[in-house]
């Protein structure tokens, strides 16, 4: 496989998969603040801009972190690179630049997912609130995912995907679980116990209210709710699942076998996967949540650099 096929189809998975992630963190939060608008503990909208990991742009652009300004800069935003108008613009533009190496399907469902956002009206979006845009956004990426199992081959082409999409998703649960569990329990003291409104939010930014109640049987608690996102080895949305998928991919692109790597990416994804599949919640609070997760976005960041080393970069012939 080319180089530059490869390389479009990881962006084009990392793109509609940081769509998604975002569209489902800006609904999620905007109904529980509308539900939950007088507690002084609620979610707010400046974590999702460091989620996003765009703070500084946002500051460089707004003066004010509100609701409106957030909607705006993560849904349309031309200046913000991972906005989702821009994600899919980009997702769209790498599916175009290999129509030969993907199917007609996949074509025209990325290709109507653009269509479909472009013809919004921002300001008429601002106005209503995000929950129709994100909910085209969500289905449209779920729909994205079907087509493509369906229809392109599970081939080279296919694992590059995966690889996308597993990255993508493991950095963003782990910004989402580091954001928002010390942004609630930072304002724990001066309110007391929140209800459960607030850990609802969390696992709903990545479907996970319904699983965690089958598997633990209980009220949600803060510990457990990191336990299922960071550990939860059949969980898609964890961090041990997506990491795994990259681990897989990887090994499939490499022909590598178990306890064996072909390269530095796969030894580091190895290496995070073996890590998440002995760790226990406890140990990780007694080392300190955030600096885990750091560690973690620090390890997927360097993932993606080797991956790009080893598949994508290659030598101009003069």
């Amino acid at each position: 496989m080319l180089s530059r096929i490869a390389e479009s189809l990881f962006w084009l998975a990392r793109y509609i998969e940081r769509a998604e992630d975002t569209a489902r963190i800006l609904d999620v939060n905007y109904h529980m603040l509308l539900e939950q608008s007088q507690q002084s503990y609620r979610l707010r909208w400046e974590p999702l801009i460091i989620m996003a990991g765009e703070d500084k742009l946002f500051r460089k652009l707004y003066d004010e972190v509100n609701a409106e300004n957030v909607f705006e800069f993560l849904a349309f935003s031309e200046e913000n690179p991972s906005s989702i108008v821009q994600c899919i613009s980009k997702a769209r533009e790498n599916a175009r630049t290999i129509r030969d190496r993907i199917s007609r399907e996949m074509w025209e469902d990325i290709n109507g997912l653009y269509y479909t956002v472009t013809r919004f009206h921002p300001r008429e979006e601002i106005a209503a609130g995000p929950h129709r845009f994100c909910d085209k956004i969500k289905f449209g990426a779920h729909r994205f995912h079907g087509v493509t199992d369906a229809t392109l081959p599970h081939d080279e082409g296919w694992e590059f995907l995966r690889i996308g999409w597993g990255l993508e998703r493991a950095e963003m649960t782990a910004r989402l679980v580091d954001v928002q569990y010390h942004n609630l329990l930072d304002a724990l003291p001066s309110v007391g116990a929140p209800d459960n409104h607030q850990w609802m939010a969390v696992l709903r930014s990545v479907g996970a209210y319904e699983a965690y109640h089958r598997e633990y049987h209980s009220a949600i608690e803060p510990e457990k709710v990191a336990e299922m996102l960071i550990l939860h080895f059949q969980h898609p949305r964890s961090i041990r699942f997506s990491a795994s998928e990259v681990q897989a991919g990887l090994r499939a692109v490499s022909g590598s076998g178990p306890g064996a790597y072909g390269n530095e990416a796969e030894r580091l994804a190895g290496r995070v996967v073996e890590r998440l599949r002995y760790d226990r919640v406890s140990e990780i609070f007694k080392q300190g949540l955030h600096s885990y997760l750091e560690e973690l976005l620090r390890m997927c960041g360097a993932i993606g650099e080797d991956i790009a080393r080893t598949y994508f970069y290659y030598a101009v012939v003069a």
